[in-house]
């Protein structure tokens, strides 16, 4: 079986065209035997008439039938045919050719044209009564004129050198419509194994065009589509880590100036305190990033262990409030969690839920100016909870709606000691639960972000 697709197209184009030469040569050559059966009936009808009056004329005047024949079998024979006289009992009593004398002759099977066999050969036949009695035959008998009937043999044989050309013909004429018709439609599969093949090289803008039949259309728009998401994912993991190179430097090159300062004795008594304060510091914060981008690694893949278990999400706001409660105060933020507590249950790991509202609370405390409050609102909707956290800070920066929950990202308005990764570890959780989360900005001033998850199933 050939392997190459335009080679198993044009082999298949050129049997479909092969077998319908065959089924037309023999539909052809059935529709021209019909015609031609019909023909030599409709010619021995014109043939017959002549002889059946010339032997009802004979018979009249006095004439034995068997003579009567003898004097007609030159004409019978040069117009390809043969006279016969038949009994009432349908028994052959003269044949001009001599060869079916006592032969039972059948019925016509319509009106007075019937059909018998003689040696492998068909003969068609038309019969007309006598207009006396046969002697001997007890009864009047009946005139029958016979003409071979069309051989199916024959007649193929008369049309092959017609056919043999018109299929050869045919088959040039395929060939080369199979094989324009097999490169049109491979093309794009060609076009679509180049630009593979340059994506895979390194050219990562290359792109195919989306052409040829539906469903290779529809490859090659899968393709391009494929082909900026990974370009995308590439541009994101080249920016994850620019971001990543960033957030590490600033506090390795504290812990390294603070370490080098010691070991070089420049920094003594408070001073050297003060640097291992700093490098204390800066490592918690580097433990701190490492440990948030492994959670988000390991929720974004699945992979992090989580518990299933009813979980009521007024009790986890409320101890979520309850951490940030100092945190709040020495901001002059008040939290306000009204109706929270009337919210069905869902299911999820109640540790990674109450971190996710944790996080939300505490980012809306961060962006709150002093004397605020950072509104909590609960709802029921179409099988889920959606949680409401209104902040009364500067909003969100202008397109930061999608880009706030990538990881290390910071609006103008962030706070710099934060490490960018609280919402990202939020969004990831609420995910893993078969949730979301969506940021917009609200009229009046502040940002509000809304986690939707589903509710528990009994």
């Amino acid at each position: 079986m050939p392997r190459s697709i335009a080679t198993r197209l044009f082999l298949s184009y050129l049997a479909v065209v092969l077998v319908g030469l065959v089924v037309g040569a023999l539909t052809i050559a059935g529709l021209l035997l019909r015609y031609e059966n019909d023909q030599t009936r409709l010619r021995l009808e014109e043939l017959s008439a002549p002889f059946l009056a010339a032997i009802q004329t004979g018979v009249r005047s006095g004439q034995q039938p068997r003579d009567i024949v003898d004097a007609l079998t030159e004409q019978a024979r040069a117009a390809n045919a043969r006279l016969l006289v038949v009994t009432p009992q349908r028994r052959v009593v003269v044949d001009s050719d001599g060869a079916l004398i006592n032969f039972t002759l059948p019925r016509p099977s319509t009106g007075s044209i019937g059909t018998f066999t003689e040696k492998d050969e068909q003969w068609i036949f038309v019969q007309q009564l006598l207009s006396r009695a046969v002697p001997g035959a007890g009864g009047q008998g009946l005139i029958v004129v016979a003409r071979p009937r069309a051989v199916f043999a024959d007649t193929i044989r008369a049309l092959l050198p017609s056919l043999v050309i018109s299929a050869l013909v045919s088959a040039a004429f395929a060939l080369v419509l199979a094989a324009l018709l097999s490169r049109t439609i491979t093309r794009p599969l060609r076009d679509l194994v180049g630009g593979a093949r340059r994506f895979a090289g390194g050219d990562h803008d290359a792109r195919v065009p989306v052409a040829g039949p539906s469903e290779v259309a529809e490859m090659g728009a899968a393709f391009n589509e494929m082909a900026g998401e990974i370009q995308r994912a590439r541009g994101s993991e080249r920016a994850f880590l620019a971001d990543i190179s960033h957030e590490l430097r600033t506090p390795l090159t504290s812990i390294q100036g603070f370490a080098q300062a010691i070991v070089d004795g420049e920094a003594r008594g408070d001073a050297a305190t003060r640097a291992g304060e700093v490098i204390h510091r800066e490592a918690r914060r580097l433990v701190r990033m490492v440990e948030g981008l492994l959670q988000v690694a390991r929720l974004e893949a699945g992979a992090q262990p989580m518990a299933s278990e009813e979980v009521r999400p007024g009790a986890l706001l409320s101890g979520a409030a309850a951490a940030l409660e100092v945190q709040a105060k020495d901001a002059g933020v008040r939290l306000d969690l009204a109706d929270a507590g009337a919210l069905p249950a869902v299911r999820g790991d109640p540790d990674k839920l109450a971190q996710l509202f944790l996080n939300l609370l505490d980012n809306a405390v961060k962006h709150s100016p002093k004397g605020s409050t950072v509104h909590v609102r609960g709802e029921h909707d179409d099988g889920a909870i959606v949680v409401r956290v209104r902040d009364a800070g500067s909003g969100l920066p202008a397109g930061a709606q999608v880009r706030l929950f990538q990881r290390f990202y910071r609006g103008e308005n962030a706070v710099r000691n934060g490490a960018g990764l609280g919402l990202a570890i939020a969004q990831a959780i609420a995910q893993a639960h078969g949730g979301a989360i969506s940021a917009r900005n609200v009229p009046g001033g502040g940002a509000e972000f809304a986690v939707r998850l589903p509710i528990a199933r009994a």
